[in-house]
């Protein structure tokens, strides 16, 4: 016998499922933080200014694609906090303070931050937990001290250990993309 909160919570992870709410943010993610590495390394100081935008061009694609979805489909978008999280990283570049925020941690904080709270949102760990990890390595690949520090890591360890993590996310998106089309087809999710 299936109880209400159960069967509401088994319902919950199904749409999840089915809008692919947790691979299509790790995925994104994921394509963010390799733009953010390749950006360290090949264009250095000078591109620090539109890198401050990319955690806001993330979180306008994912609510675009939700809310596209959603009148595709017909399935509800979905409170996953997209929009607040694209108002408040373009508040971040904007303003002085939090621009220079962005300038010494890096726009990756604010993505792993953008993850923790949409992990948090969805009570999943596969993506706050990923989110972590990637706020705390790009103050550390930002300010150098991988470059200084981490020398088993190549002649560009800050721009290397953003790519690690970007390796990370393309894995767990592929992770939960097999767990959602497990749930959708009615198995168990991993």
């Amino acid at each position: 016998m299936v109880t209400v909160p159960e069967y509401v919570d088994a319902l919950r992870r199904r749409q999840r499922a089915a809008r692919h709410t947790g691979s299509l943010v790790l995925a994104v993610h994921a394509v963010a933080v390799a733009v953010l590495a390749v950006a360290q390394v090949d264009w250095g100081l000078a591109s620090w200014r539109w890198q401050n935008l990319v955690p806001v061009v993330v979180y306008v694609v994912l609510w675009a694609v939700v809310r596209v979805r959603e009148r595709v489909t017909g399935m509800g978008g979905g409170r996953d906090g997209f929009g607040v999280m694209a108002a408040f990283a373009l508040a971040l570049a904007l303003l002085p303070f939090g621009y220079l925020l962005l300038l010494l941690a890096g726009p990756g904080v604010v993505l792993g931050l953008g993850l923790v709270v949409v992990g948090v949102r969805q009570r999943s760990a596969l993506l706050w937990g990923h989110g972590l990890v990637l706020a705390a390595v790009s103050p550390l690949a930002r300010l150098g001290t991988l470059d200084n520090h981490a020398w088993f890591l190549g002649p560009h360890a800050g721009a290397t250990g953003l790519g690690l993590v970007a390796l990370a996310l393309v894995v767990a998106a592929a992770r939960a993309l097999a767990a959602e089309r497990a749930v959708l087809a009615g198995a168990p999710a991993p």
